[in-house]
């Protein structure tokens, strides 16, 4: 575990495998940042090359809650998934990784307007194909305090053509 959130008392833990990729990344949340200060732009670019045409270099989790923006929580994220760009790669649109982090954002930020403390556990994922650095799902996993578990999966390839 490591302090990588410019001073805020969140923490994370990062699992790498053999060959250097990120597996998974947990997260527990109690306070927010209000910039992109952790993002590296070129290490964000170079994620995203990983993937070829149509992948962006995303994020185990958002800067918002001060995850780092290092190699170590960088992956190769289907566009449409990242930020909703490109051509979907999901037959259910809805089905959206971004759409998803922006509604937990968003909580984050209605909690906090209400003067609500912030609880937050954020874990995700990544299932990958044989030795590829791009994973075939993300699946992410958060609550609230002592709420039940969301369970989300999110397909992170391009449909075939």
């Amino acid at each position: 575990m490591a302090q990588v959130d410019g001073g805020l008392q969140n923490t994370f833990t990062i699992k790498m495998d053999s060959n250097g990729h990120l597996e998974s990344a947990k997260g527990r949340i109690v306070s927010t940042l209000t910039s992109d200060i952790n993002r590296n732009g070129y290490q964000q670019r170079k994620a995203g090359w990983l993937g070829g045409p149509g992948y962006d270099g995303g994020h185990a989790a958002p800067s918002f809650f001060g995850f780092i923006g290092e190699r170590g929580g960088g992956i190769p994220q289907h566009e449409w998934q990242n930020r909703k760009a490109g051509t979907p790669n999901e037959i259910d649109e809805t089905n959206n990784f971004h759409d998803t982090e922006m509604e937990v954002i968003n909580k984050v930020k209605r909690d906090l307007t209400e003067g609500k403390p912030i609880d937050l556990t954020w874990e995700m994922t990544l299932t990958r194909n044989n030795l590829s650095a791009v994973p075939s799902t993300v699946k992410l996993e958060y609550s609230f305090g002592s709420m039940d578990p969301v369970i989300a999966r999110f397909n992170n390839l391009k449909i075939s053509e």
